[in-house]
């Protein structure tokens, strides 16, 4: 390794060499940041949840390959814009998380699936009834395909599908999905 000399030496080392080598004290960090901004969350202080979000956003993107915790980081400050009512900035932070969990492997189809029925929520908040349709067909797609299990899961999004539709004023659509709703829930 060679000697390093100057200031800019010691700055462009620590660039390079520093975040491999700490790589899980980043993870750490970031665990740390999470950890605090979800009891903030929980104890009702979203300020706080927030800046500690934001923080941990922060550390996930020093990664230099895309990672799931940044699709996370992205999701808790999306949550803490929608709790604030920051809608159209809630909805880009959980596009960006959707588009960070499509390209990271092994992501949980679970998380995914949370982020596409959290945007149609967000969606129905703003009156954008076909952006939340096709984030609630898309979410029931998923459930029908990676967690069939759950039945009450699915059972949710056909309820809310049907009050997008009956919106629309498809009533035929509206009551079908509600059927369809209520042999899930019977069963």
């Amino acid at each position: 390794m060679p000697v390093v000399s100057t200031e800019w030496e010691v700055t462009s080392a620590r660039i390079r060499i520093l975040p491999q080598r700490y790589r899980h004290f980043r993870h750490s960090v970031w665990q740390n940041y999470t950890d605090v901004g979800t009891r903030a969350m929980n104890c009702g202080d979203i300020a706080l949840a927030k800046l500690m979000f934001t923080e941990a956003l922060a550390e996930a993107r020093k990664e230099e390959l895309l990672d799931y915790r940044l699709a996370v980081s992205f999701a808790h400050v999306g949550h803490t814009q929608f709790s604030q009512g920051e809608f159209p900035q809630a909805a880009n932070s959980y596009l960006r998380a959707l588009a960070i969990t499509r390209n990271v492997k092994n992501t949980p189809k679970e998380f995914e699936i949370m982020l596409l029925e959290t945007l149609a929520d967000i969606r129905l908040e703003q009156g954008q009834l076909r952006l939340a349709k096709r984030h609630l067909t898309r979410a029931l797609n998923l459930r029908e395909i990676h967690t069939p299990e759950q039945k009450d899961q699915r059972a949710k999004i056909l309820l809310k599908l049907a009050s997008v539709f009956s919106e629309f004023g498809d009533t035929d659509q509206a009551l079908a999905l509600y059927e369809k709703s209520k042999e899930i829930r019977s069963t």
